[in-house]
């Protein structure tokens, strides 16, 4: 078993997601790797894109010759997408001419082996394009990472946002975006002092982000106790579902708060949507959503608000007020 690391991440703790249409190949390329990495095999291009909605992977070994979707344009697609745009993609591919070479290169890939596989090249190769990723996303959590709570930070909104708003545009796809306020937080550091306030902040940016199931939604901390999740490709109504989880999730944590009126911490939420065919600014979108952040807080808290559904569809299932805030 592999055992070298960069920072505490180990190698052995890389996913490496396999792509050929053909069930012997997939295996061979699973058994050459497997004391050195998590392996899974999916038999399209497809397949593959669809896995990377939901989970990514730190590196592709991507088949070149696959029947409707090959890997040229299998990489492309991926490329275009935000959430796997910086994915390393090594090829493997029966051909070695020079013009072959070239279109893999320029397709998008990092590296590539030639069929048949020789054990020690792919291992290698391997290897070293997974730890040149493990140092760039240690850089990348150093920029981008709010020490705090382990959330994104601002830095990370400024880079991350215009992509998506670019690549809704492109594909004609909403951009939900719901800013969470932690109520009563200022009465939870007075009540209880500022380190437990900074343990429930990281208590509760883990518990959003593991309830968050698709690897291009994130969560940003965007200023003291308030936080943005980014929902590509989600509209109002699926914005809302997703947000009603999430309070009831951190309601559910059951964190003591006896200066709110649900004896607990608990969130409020406001979300705004950008429709490829609206004509809103991205800074606008924000704005709508603190406003509507507002409202949550003004009708109780514990809720999250949005213009354009019934109360019935968005409206948290957990609302019960035991008493009255004190002040």
């Amino acid at each position: 078993m592999y055992i070298e690391q960069v920072d505490n991440r180990a190698l052995s703790d890389c996913n490496v997601l396999i792509v050929d249409d053909d069930a012997s190949s997939r295996l061979i390329l699973e058994s050459l790797l497997a004391d050195m990495v998590s392996c899974v095999s999916v038999a399209s291009g497809e397949a593959a894109i669809e896995h990377c909605r939901f989970k990514k992977p730190d590196l592709i070994l991507m088949d070149v010759s696959m029947p409707e979707l090959d890997g040229h344009a299998t990489t492309l697609l991926l490329r275009k997408k935000p959430q796997s745009e910086f994915i390393p993609i090594i090829f493997v591919t029966s051909s070695s001419t020079e013009e072959e070479e070239s279109k893999c290169w320029n397709s998008g890939c990092v590296d590539f082996v030639v069929k048949p596989v020789n054990a020690c090249t792919l291992q290698n190769r391997v290897k070293s394009h997974l730890k040149n990723k493990m140092r760039n996303d240690l850089l990348e959590n150093l920029i981008y990472i709010d020490k705090l709570t382990g959330a994104y930070n601002r830095h990370y909104l400024d880079d991350y946002l215009p992509r998506l708003v670019r690549d809704g545009l492109r594909n004609v796809t909403p951009l939900s975006l719901v800013i969470f306020d932690v109520d009563h937080f200022k009465l939870f550091n007075d009540m209880y002092g500022h380190l437990d306030g900074d343990s429930c902040l990281w208590k509760v940016s883990q518990c959003i982000n593991e309830a968050l199931q698709r690897p291009m939604d994130k969560l940003v901390r965007i200023g003291g106790e308030e936080f943005l999740v980014i929902l590509p490709n989600t509209d109002t109504k699926g914005a809302a579902e997703v947000t009603k989880r999430l309070l009831k999730t951190v309601y559910e944590l059951n964190i003591k708060h006896d200066a709110s009126e649900f004896d607990r911490v608990t969130l409020s939420a406001g979300i705004s949507t950008k429709r490829a065919d609206d004509e809103k600014t991205i800074e606008y979108v924000m704005l709508e959503a603190d406003k509507n952040l507002y409202l949550a807080k003004t009708d109780g808290r514990n809720c999250v608000r949005v213009e354009g559904l019934d109360e019935a569809e968005y409206d948290t299932p957990v609302r019960e007020t035991k008493r009255r805030v004190l002040v």
